[in-house]
């Protein structure tokens, strides 16, 4: 080999080992605090954070508003530098332990759709002491942390715009929030088919805590198997009305149970009647919406409030009057669910009220109007987005299995 050929050749091999030495100080950059942001669309406010090691941060974070004692829920961003590294966060509330940051699970995302559970280490049950969250290596620079499987405003809003090129979807505004953002509702109806509005069966459907994300979820899975083409019919005889999110300024926030006003928002119901005097916007609006559909030709025969604690989904029935005489009894009802479930995703449904209170949205409707009204809970132990998704279609299924026919046909 000539001298010529040589050199060139160690002058090229120079220059590779320097790109691939300069290639793995890139991949193996450390994390620096600067790197996290608690801002945006899925954001966690007062939240702070320190570097306490390599790849080791400790985390505290802020309350909700009105509720010094409620931890707001840890949520974030990674902008930059977390590929190849495995972050661990030391996640801290000094306030109380009343509703922790680690009673459920976390998700991380790099695109913000598909989403892998994190579980914290310890569980442990006074937040001041802390618990851990220990990240797999990353492989790309930036990832979206949040509560459950997340659903940001954002979010909600393109799956709005995707579901109103339906024909038969009507996007209805109800108002805005204190934060300036839409409270949609949902309508989902056959608007060519024979039957007349007036004889359909009607379902209304809403979420009340914005962080129980889990829930909502389940609420985009009803959605989205009625607008399959097997539910076809159950759209020219029913009516449904979908609120996925009530408190749309809370995920940016972190926020687990409040609108921006500090109201827990399943004890914001006034049986009274709606009373903006005494209710936040949120809950006005969408009590104001509840009372304008029970005085008009279509009056809703079930309500159902969705919401997520521990283990399965759990639905609890208040039967209102049409169980068990236009219809079968509630009994049919747990079997059809039952029989549409092989997974095991929900409980057998049980009959009960709601502690009585009337400011929850079941027990309240229930006790103002006497129709049939469902807390459905749970799901705290359902990890991923297609499940929860998955429990929500099943749900829509069995109440179409349910309610047959036409609301005033005799039977």
């Amino acid at each position: 080999m000539s001298l010529r050929k040589a050199g060139f050749r160690s002058v090229w091999v120079l220059a590779l080992g320097m790109m691939l030495v300069r290639a793995g100080e890139a991949e193996s950059a450390d994390l620096s605090a600067e790197d996290f942001c608690f801002a945006g669309p899925l954001g966690s406010e007062g939240a702070a954070i320190e570097r306490a090691g390599v790849n080791h941060f400790k985390v505290t974070l802020g309350h909700a508003p009105g509720h010094p004692d409620w931890a707001n829920m840890l949520q974030f961003r990674i902008l930059q530098h977390a590929q190849g590294n495995a972050p661990r966060l030391e996640v801290f509330f000094f306030g109380g332990s009343r509703y922790r940051f680690n009673d459920y699970f976390n998700s991380w995302s790099y695109d913000g759709a598909t989403w892998n559970p994190i579980h914290w280490e310890s569980k442990q049950k006074d937040s001041a002491k802390g618990d851990t969250l220990q990240f797999p290596e990353f492989a790309r620079d930036s990832v979206i942390v949040g509560h459950q499987v997340p659903l940001s405003y954002e979010m909600l809003t393109e799956l709005v715009d995707e579901w109103r090129q339906h024909p038969c979807v009507t996007v209805h505004i109800l108002g805005q929030s204190t934060g300036g953002r839409d409270i949609y509702r949902l309508t989902i109806t056959d608007p060519c088919s024979a039957p007349p509005r007036s004889e359909r069966w009607v379902h209304y459907v809403a979420n009340q805590h914005p962080g129980e994300h889990n829930a909502q979820w389940r609420i985009v899975g009803m959605i989205q198997w009625l607008l399959r083409d097997a539910a076809a019919n159950c759209r020219t005889r029913s009516i449904a009305h979908f609120v996925p999110m009530m408190s749309p300024d809370a995920p940016s926030r972190g926020w687990y149970r409040v609108c921006q006003g500090g109201v827990d928002m399943n004890r914001s119901y006034r049986v009274e009647g709606a009373d903006r005097t005494w209710q936040p916007v949120e809950a006005y609006v969408v009590q104001k919406d509840i009372e304008a559909l029970m005085a008009s030709d279509t009056p809703i025969t079930d309500l159902w409030s969705m919401h997520t604690w521990q283990g399965p989904v759990e639905p609890i029935v208040e039967p209102g009057p049409e169980m068990g005489t236009q219809v079968r009894s509630w009994e049919q009802l747990r079997e059809i669910i039952e029989a549409n479930d092989p997974k095991d995703l929900i409980k057998p449904l049980t009959a009960g009220r709601d502690s009585g209170d009337t400011s929850y949205w079941t027990h309240g409707p229930h006790e103002q109007f006497g129709i049939t009204t469902v807390l459905c809970e749970g799901a705290g132990s359902i990890y991923t987005q297609h499940e929860n998704i998955e429990s929500g279609a099943i749900l829509m299924k069995s109440l179409t299995d349910y309610y047959q026919g036409l609301r005033r046909e005799e039977r």
